[in-house]
């Protein structure tokens, strides 16, 4: 079955603390085994001491687990290379050191032949070396649109400012709160009008929708692919 695999390898790994990265890490390690556990095929785990590597079984799941990946080291001041492999693994019944199959191998390729060596087609999509770097591979698929709505998609969220952040997360906390009530506990003078505004800056609602495609493009890539193995 279809199922895609997320490389990850430190920036800059030989300037860190080793302790606190390892710390970052398995924290890291932990958090996605328990909060993706249903997903995933290959749990996550750390590898030559700067790697995480996991496999999940649905394309938009790798995708929305990535993100939490990402974010969740970027709490701690640790971008990442993270390559994306859609493909093929060839037994469930394996760990990070002992699996094999395409989606592995593309994952690889993505993360160390294409970002890591700034591979031509890659060039476009490095943010700076402060933020993680994504990378989607798969032979037959037309990977580079991915990558392109990847790279729109991150390029509005690190440009948004802490006002715009702080509005975002209690908006997608608070759903049924209204712009008045949010704006209120965040104590601005014209609630509604404000959190509009810094939404409107923000690019949020464009983000939004912007996701939504790439959810529903890895949707459909899978169920071709599904289909094909039929």
């Amino acid at each position: 079955m279809p199922c895609i695999c997320i490389a990850c390898d430190v920036k800059h790994s030989r300037q860190l603390d080793k302790k606190q990265l390892q710390t970052a890490l398995l924290k890291c390690t932990d958090s996605m085994n328990e909060e993706w556990k249903e997903e995933l095929i290959v749990p996550f785990d750390v590898r030559n001491g700067d790697e995480l590597i996991g496999v999940l079984n649905r394309y938009s799941s790798g995708y929305i687990a990535a993100e939490k990946v990402s974010s969740t080291m970027a709490a701690y001041g640790i971008p990442l290379y993270i390559g994306l492999g859609l493909g093929e693994l060839e037994t469930a019944d394996s760990t990070i050191h002992t699996m094999n199959g395409s989606a592995v191998l593309n994952a690889i390729d993505a993360r160390d032949q294409f970002l890591k060596k700034n591979h031509p087609e890659a060039k476009y999509w490095h943010l700076n070396e402060d933020n993680s770097s994504f990378f989607f591979y798969a032979e037959n698929l037309p990977y580079q649109s991915l990558n392109a709505l990847t790279f729109s998609i991150n390029e509005k969220i690190i440009n948004q400012s802490d006002k715009q952040k702080d509005v975002i997360k209690m908006v997608e906390k608070e759903k049924e709160a209204t712009y008045e009530e949010i704006g209120t506990r965040l104590g601005y003078k014209s609630p509604k009008s404000t959190v509009s505004y810094l939404l409107s800056r923000s690019n949020y609602y464009t983000v939004v929708e912007m996701r939504s495609s790439l959810l529903q493009l890895l949707d459909y890539m899978e169920q071709s692919a599904e289909r094909e193995e039929g």
